[in-house]
């Protein structure tokens, strides 16, 4: 490490100038630095909502000036943007960028043309300042994207890792790969799911058999190959269209198909990596129910997870020669280093509780029993007794906002249909930065519901008020998380205790702040018993008849 700074440099670079640091994040601002010049690789930072974690790690990365810092979500990036804007300096996916010629840069053509003539590119443009810049915020999809996929980006000093609870899960959503059904029945004009469709095959025959998806990712790159050719074929003299003759007239080169050859390109590339993820048996193969599959439904696919991420998660680290992993809910170092392939005798861990008063944030045990499993074919959760339950606590907060924790998106919609007399906001889907932003500045005492609301959200003062955990929150069990809990069966809890934890933190904000929660599903008492060592002490404190 080329600078040695000593313990009063956080003065010279304090990222929030308008506020003077906190005692506490003083200290752990000098445990960190101390860490690094003491030669630790990874440095774990466990902080409570309060301390500022943002504000820590944002003044680590202007003392040494060259740094990536990771979001979750592009909401959380812009939250830093807004915080710490003056500072960094933001890249994202391609799709975020408008082209001046055609639609988004998510459309742009990878050739010689558009990469290096297209001077005016709003994508290239922030690209090159990110590369230039001292401090970078972006978010892990394009971080794994830019890093580990497609590698455009060189390792920095820093690397600062934001939520990292979610690291493992995160690596397994991005490492994986689809087939949509849709999308190749009107590209290429084949039903992925035809042997179910005709009977022919089984729903676990396609799941145990690579061999069918193999010779079908095989056509799929011949067709590709072929239409590739095809394309450059028809323009194969048009490719030399000079820049002035395209700015003059884009609309007389509208009919290029040059947006259509590189999206063949990128499917080659994937169906060819499923093929040999196949070939090599170490790929899970996740398909939709049979009843899904036969009623014709197009918006359905195929998902190929691997079995393990280790291989990528070392990739993305390595942009790192120091890794500052951030989250207010770690659970436990040992695991956490385990399931990353972190080496624990490089990683430094520090922990700091909230200040927050454990009156003002209690969490009340109301069971209306198990919300698990099925009873005569039908699931636990759809009860009468847990909506009376729900209707019983909203009324307990009139004229008030809230949030009602679901573990899916199902559940959220039974409960809005028999409860209609309430004023709920559904948030899920892609319009979920929208709704939020609805939320927050609506006047009206509205009740957020929904499965994705436990991380990556704010809700400060009167945004939220009271929270209801309807069912905990354990992950859905497709392949992929089967595979997982056989592994290691204490991963599976793992999980629904770091989400447990993180909904609790949504509606505190700040010392003055409170809210209430509510855990109605009586599986938590379970979980909390055989789990109890995941459990921070700022969670098990509040926890009361």
């Amino acid at each position: 490490m080329e600078n040695n700074y000593s313990n009063l440099d956080w003065m010279i670079h304090w990222s929030l100038p308008k506020y003077h640091p906190r005692n506490s994040q003083i200290v752990l601002i000098n445990k960190i630095n101390n860490a690094i010049q003491e030669g630790s690789k990874n440095i774990i930072l466990e902080a409570g909502t309060g301390i500022g974690k943002s504000a820590i790690a944002t003044t680590i990365a202007n003392m040494y000036e060259d740094s990536y810092i990771l979001t979750m979500t592009k909401q959380l990036q812009e939250q830093y943007l807004d915080d710490f804007g003056a500072m960094l300096v933001e890249i994202k996916g391609r799709g975020n960028y408008k082209c001046n010629y055609k639609g988004t840069c998510d459309f742009c053509i990878k050739s010689e043309y558009n990469l290096s003539k297209c001077k005016d590119c709003d994508y290239l443009t922030a690209l090159n300042l990110a590369k230039e810049a001292e401090n970078v915020i972006t978010n892990y999809d394009y971080f794994y994207y830019a890093g580990v996929a497609n590698p455009t980006l060189n390792s920095r000093e820093l690397l600062i890792l934001d939520e990292a609870h979610n690291l493992e899960r995160k690596m397994l959503a991005l490492s994986s790969n689809e087939l949509n059904r849709e999308y190749i029945a009107t590209t290429f004009g084949i039903d992925i799911f035809e042997p179910l469709m005709n009977r022919s095959k089984s729903v676990n025959y396609l799941k145990r058999r690579p061999d069918y998806w193999m010779e079908l990712c095989e056509d799929l790159v011949g067709h590709c190959s072929d239409n590739i050719k095809e394309i450059e074929g028809e323009h194969k003299n048009d490719v030399q269209v000079t820049l002035d003759e395209f700015e003059s007239d884009p609309e007389r080169f509208s009919n290029f198909n040059y947006v259509e050859k590189q999206q063949l390109e990128a499917d080659a590339k994937v169906f060819n990596s499923i093929k040999l993820g196949l070939e090599a048996k170490d790929l899970i193969i996740d398909l939709p129910d049979l009843d899904m599959i036969r009623s014709n439904r197009m918006d359905i696919s195929t998902e190929f997870k691997p079995y393990s991420v280790v291989d990528e998660t070392n990739e993305l680290l390595k942009l790192g020669n120091v890794r500052i992993f951030l989250t207010g809910t770690l659970g436990s170092k040992d695991k956490f280093c385990e399931w990353n392939n972190i080496n624990p005798d490089e990683t430094y861990y520090i922990y700091q509780k909230s200040p927050f008063d454990v009156k003002n944030r209690p969490i009340y045990t109301d069971f209306v029993g198990s919300m698990s499993g099925k009873r005569r074919n039908i699931p636990r959760w759809r009860n009468d007794k847990a909506l009376l339950k729900v209707r019983e606590l909203l009324d307990k907060h009139p004229g008030q906002k809230g949030v009602v924790h679901t573990s899916s998106n199902e559940q959220a919609h039974w409960i809005m249909e028999n409860l209609k007399e309430y004023n709920f906001m559904f948030v899920g889907g892609s319009d979920r930065n929208e709704v939020l932003k609805q939320f927050s500045e609506s006047d009206e005492s509205i009740i957020l519901i929904g499965a994705s609301l436990k991380d990556g959200v704010d809700f400060k003062d009167d945004l939220c008020r009271f929270q209801i955990i309807f069912k905990i929150p354990y992950p859905q069990l497709n392949e992929q998380v089967k595979y997982r809990k056989d592994l290691d069966p204490k991963w599976y809890y793992y999980q629904a205790v770091m989400s447990l934890m993180q909904a609790y933190g949504r509606g505190i904000r700040d010392k003055d702040d409170w809210c209430v929660m509510y855990i109605i599903d009586s599986d938590f008492m379970r979980l909390f018993d055989f789990n109890r060592s995941f459990f921070n002490e700022y969670f098990s404190e509040a926890i009361k008849k």
